[in-house]
Order: structure tokens, then C-alpha cells, then sequence
């Protein structure tokens, strides 16, 4: 055995090395732990905020207003001012040109899909397209209008989210109806954690 050798193998290198061994350790499993728990957590939250949240049963209101999104939110809407739960109902349409997006079939004038006769369609494309973006159009168009209720039709990952941001920039009632989502739930899921944590960090305000 070399000299090298030996003072590799040392009580002293060996007690290092053996420490160095516990808390590598230690700490991964901690972190595997830790990842774990956060997962758990994110899970166990997903499904009251994003797949089963509170929605609201639909009642009289001045204005039923439609978010961008995917899945037909338009029909059902529609289907709200024909059941007389308002007179005027609002498309959130944010520039999309294809008549693929069913907000546009009601917006654009060359379609023949129309709201009920007697029933006003107010067109507006949000700035920014957000949801962020449509809160504030809906709360500057309900000051404009006069109105102190309105129901908010979105799918039913956006509802929490739609909710607590027109509560800021609006004091008015607000009546939430979900509706389904034409994509995969873990792809909303994941979509909606990401623009909640963005609402709370970078978007706090109206």
C-alpha cells in the first residue's frame, strides 16, 4: 500500500467519506419527500379549483357574458338569454379570424347565427387577450351599462380563476356557470396552475 493509500484510508477520510455518504442521502431523501408532499398538495387543490369548483345555479342578471376559450361556451350562453335569465348577452371575441371559434360565428356578420330577436350581442375583443384582459373589458362595459349583475359563462378549470379576477376589478354580482372544456384535463390543469401563480405574482391588480 502506498503512502497515497494509506492516507486515503485513514479513520479521518473515512469518517468523511461516511458523512458526506449520510447526508447526500439525507438529502435526497428529503427532496424526493419534499417533491412528493408538493405534488400530493397540488393535486389534492386541483380538483375543488380547477375540475369540481363552486359554480353558481343561473339567475336574472342585466348581461350573460361569454369568456374566450376552448369548447362551445357560446351556445349555452345563448341558451341562458333564450331561458330569459337576461336581455343582453356579450361575446368575448379577441380577434380570431376563423369561423372555427364559435364566438366569431355569432360576432361576424356574414354568419347567420344570431342571438334570439329582442335580445341585444355586444361584441368586444379584450386588450390584452386574456382573461386578465376580459375582466377588465366586462367591468369598464358594466360601469358604461349600469349593471350590477352579470353572469360569467367559462369553462369549469377557468372558473376560480375568472371569479377572483373580476372580483377585483368589478363589485358587482357575479353568477359563474361552467361549462366543459374540449381539452385534455391534466393540459388545463397545468394551464390553469400556471396562470393562477401568475395572478398572484406578476398580475395582482386589476
Amino acid at each position: 500500500m502506498t503512502s497515497d493509500e494509506a492516507a486515503e484510508s485513514s479513520p479521518r477520510d473515512m469518517l468523511r467519506r461516511g458523512l458526506r455518504t449520510l447526508v447526500q442521502s439525507w438529502w435526497g431523501r428529503a427532496a424526493f419527500i419534499g417533491l412528493a408532499v408538493v405534488v400530493v398538495v397540488l393535486l389534492v387543490a386541483s380538483f375543488p379549483l380547477f375540475v369540481d369548483p363552486d359554480v353558481d345555479e343561473p339567475r336574472p342578471v342585466d348581461a350573460v357574458v361569454v369568456l374566450a376559450g376552448g369548447g362551445n361556451r357560446e351556445d349555452p350562453a345563448v341558451s341562458l338569454v333564450e331561458q330569459g335569465y337576461a336581455d343582453v348577452v356579450v361575446f368575448s371575441d379577441p380577434g380570431r379570424a376563423t369561423l372555427d371559434f364559435t364566438a366569431n360565428q355569432y360576432c361576424n356578420s356574414r354568419n347567420a347565427l344570431r342571438v334570439p330577436e329582442g335580445v341585444e350581442q355586444i361584441c368586444f375583443d379584450p386588450d390584452p387577450g386574456t382573461t386578465q384582459g376580459e375582466v377588465r373589458a366586462i367591468a369598464d362595459l358594466a360601469r358604461e351599462r349600469g349593471w350590477s349583475s352579470v353572469i360569467v359563462v367559462a369553462s369549469t378549470d377557468q372558473v376560480s380563476r375568472a371569479r377572483r379576477l373580476l372580483e377585483r376589478c368589478w363589485d358587482g354580482e357575479i353568477v359563474m356557470v361552467g361549462v366543459d372544456n374540449d381539452q385534455p384535463v391534466p393540459v388545463r390543469v397545468a394551464y390553469e396552475w400556471g396562470a393562477t401563480i401568475k395572478s398572484y405574482t406578476v398580475n395582482r391588480g386589476c
